[in-house]
């Protein structure tokens, strides 16, 4: 039996139901969904592009009356990636029974049929995040060898990370510390979806009419209290040889990965300093045309992981990081967002927050380690990226 999918306005409600089992917001973008009606689930290399394949069979299969027919209305699937091919947790994608979407101020609501998956009761979490797997004077060994290995191999950049644990005794509401991400850092990406959450500074791809972007992220320094300091850091940051080392191999990377899906591709000449509450970063935007027929998971599978979040070269730098971080990343700095049956979507990676474990949340946070890394400076920059998920918890 197809699945049946209504779309039709609806008025911007006064106050937004933060409660919802899953949230994709930024700025003037907000998707509030419940329930689910359909799940799928993959594992291993080939994952992303079995989701991709089930997401195509399923908007071909849809009976969907489409009221509205604005740009990424129709069937609307929530969807997070596992960072590797070899974590035990699932790689998923689904259809919510209600989905309230509100763009600039234009609100609609996608309601789809069949059986609804019941919600799961949830209790607040404490609040107190303990040393993970993985402490700080561990992590800063780990740092020590990764850049070993890089001077001695053709090993450029790898993406370590490390954790910290927050026990749980059944699913946690996040409601309060999602609306709180989302305060504190209105242009970031804020996600609870599947088993992840957070505050996203970087946006993995966006889809609108066949044009495609991305931001790419990489490179990092404190903000400064004092103005004229702040902005001696900024512009310090932009000429900073161990970050644009860092940067220009994520950049380069995105660039090279996107061109064979796209008609043309274009990138920033020069990175630019973006300011966070907590933190400086270089980023650089990327844009392109996507060829006939070519989909967003499609690009999605060749493009997961960037340099950004595993490094250069990608398969080196995955064996390493699988090598030395004791723990599976799970969904964290995989792509999370949504997807619509008219070819739109937006999928960010999965940063400044954590994963929904069995008995814990897992928070991470990571940094690029090139040859130049000290690694007390990148402990430190770990300690500020929990920034986001601490205050969420607060």
């Amino acid at each position: 039996m197809p699945l049946k999918i209504n779309v039709r306005s609806v008025a911007v409600p006064d106050e937004l139901d933060m409660s919802a089992s899953s949230v994709f917001m930024r700025q003037g973008q907000l998707i509030l969904a419940h329930g689910e009606v359909l799940r799928i689930e993959a594992f291993g290399e080939n994952r992303i592009a079995e989701l991709s394949q089930k997401w195509k069979e399923l908007i071909a299969s849809a009976d969907i009356d489409n009221q509205v027919e604005l740009p990424g209305s129709g069937v609307i699937a929530l969807t997070s990636i596992s960072f590797s091919a070899h974590s035990a947790a699932p790689s998923v994608l689904y259809v919510p029974k209600t989905t309230l979407v509100i763009k600039e101020g234009i609100a609609f609501e996608v309601t789809a049929g069949n059986d609804s998956i019941d919600a799961v009761e949830t209790k607040k979490p404490s609040g107190v995040f303990l040393p993970g797997d993985l402490s700080a004077s561990s992590f800063k060994n780990l740092v020590e060898r990764s850049v070993s290995i890089i001077s001695k191999t053709e090993l450029d950049k790898v993406v370590l990370s490390r954790d910290l644990v927050m026990p749980i005794s059944q699913r946690p509401d996040l409601s309060e510390a999602i609306q709180k991400l989302h305060d504190r850092y209105p242009h970031c990406w804020t996600y609870a979806i599947g088993d992840v959450f957070g505050a996203s500074p970087e946006l993995l791809l966006r889809a609108v009419s066949g044009e495609v972007s991305a931001r790419v992220l990489a490179g990092t320094a404190g903000r400064g209290t004092d103005p004229d300091v702040d902005r001696a850091i900024a512009e310090g940051l932009v000429h900073s040889h161990k970050n644009r080392h860092e940067h220009d191999y994520a950049a380069k990377s995105m660039v090279e990965r996107l061109e064979p899906f796209c008609e043309v591709v274009e990138a920033d000449s020069e990175p630019f300093s973006l300011a966070l509450p907590d933190l400086w970063h270089l980023a650089t935007d990327v844009r392109g045309k996507l060829k006939t027929g070519v989909t967003l998971l499609d690009v999605i599978s060749e493009l997961h992981p960037t340099a950004a979040v595993a490094g250069t070269p990608r398969l080196l730098a995955q064996e390493l990081i699988a090598e030395l971080e004791p723990y599976d990343r799970a969904g964290y700095a995989g792509p999370v967002g949504w997807l619509s049956s008219d070819g739109s979507g937006e999928l960010a990676i999965a940063l400044r927050g954590g994963v929904i474990e069995r008995d814990q949340i897992r928070a991470f946070a990571g940094c690029g380690i090139v040859e130049e890394s000290d690694p007390q400076a990148e402990l430190d920059e770990t300690d500020l990226k929990f920034r986001a998920v601490r205050h969420a918890f607060s």
